[in-house]
């Protein structure tokens, strides 16, 4: 061990004796242990690109998205908000890609409308928890905002396609009540085809190398039983990819 980045870390952030090394709280993301390390032991993970360097890279792929019928998807993280930036990139990109969005929802619906709607095509919808109160407690935040952004593009939006989606979280989003609130409201708006995702444990791990404590520890992915269990609450509908 060198102890080259303690020495050069003026926030106090490294610390050895610590499981994980580097205290995340501390830690301003400068970048000059990265720089340092002899053994490239550290390193940034994701890439911020000015917005030509971007397109450059998207439009490579440009003959492989026309043959296969793919496209780019904008994800997160949300999206949304970095809305401006994603609104300068698809008028950029100025050619015939399909765009995706995958979004909680949870945004202003009249920029919303405004700088993303025009530019994309498909809408991957997240609907996680239907009762107000457990939403708030799970997730922060009330969902009537996501809930009225939702009902507002299915209604006046004619061309972008919208498929609402379902992350299932064992006992907080997969949950039978919730399962059912969320197919009669789906069914009330007339939705033929919905998302389902499969819970993935391997989240776990991440917050463990970083030193991230989480009361949630659920490390099982769904069963084939668990599966068939959630598939007949919508029994009503399609499914896109479960």
């Amino acid at each position: 061990m060198c102890s080259e980045c303690f020495t050069i870390c003026n926030q106090g952030a490294i610390d050895f004796n610590s499981p994980y090394r580097i205290d995340r709280s501390t830690c301003n993301l400068c970048g000059n242990c990265i720089d340092l390390c002899p053994e490239k032991a550290l390193k940034f993970v994701g890439i911020e690109y000015e917005l030509d360097d971007l397109i450059k890279i998207l439009l490579k792929d440009k003959t492989f998205f026309k043959n296969s019928g793919g496209g780019i998807t904008l994800s997160g993280g949300e999206p949304t908000i970095h809305i401006d930036y994603i609104n300068r990139l698809l008028k950029n990109l100025n050619t015939n890609i399909h765009v995706c969005l995958e979004t909680c929802g949870y945004f202003d619906l009249k920029r919303f409308e405004e700088l993303i709607i025009p530019y994309i095509d498909l809408i991957y919808f997240d609907l996680k928890i239907y009762d107000e109160a457990m939403h708030k407690r799970y997730c922060g935040v009330s969902n009537k905002l996501i809930f009225n952004n939702f009902e507002k593009i299915l209604k006046f939006n004619t061309r972008v396609e919208i498929i609402p989606r379902i992350p299932l979280i064992p006992e907080i989003t997969s949950t039978d009540e919730n399962l059912r609130q969320l197919s009669r409201y789906l069914k009330s708006l007339n939705i033929k085809t919905i998302g389902l995702l499969p819970y993935n444990p391997l989240w776990i791990a991440k917050t463990d190398k970083i030193g991230m404590n989480t009361e949630y520890r659920y490390s099982e992915w769904l069963e084939k039983d668990n599966k068939s269990k959630i598939k007949s609450f919508f029994s009503d509908f399609d499914f896109k990819d479960f």
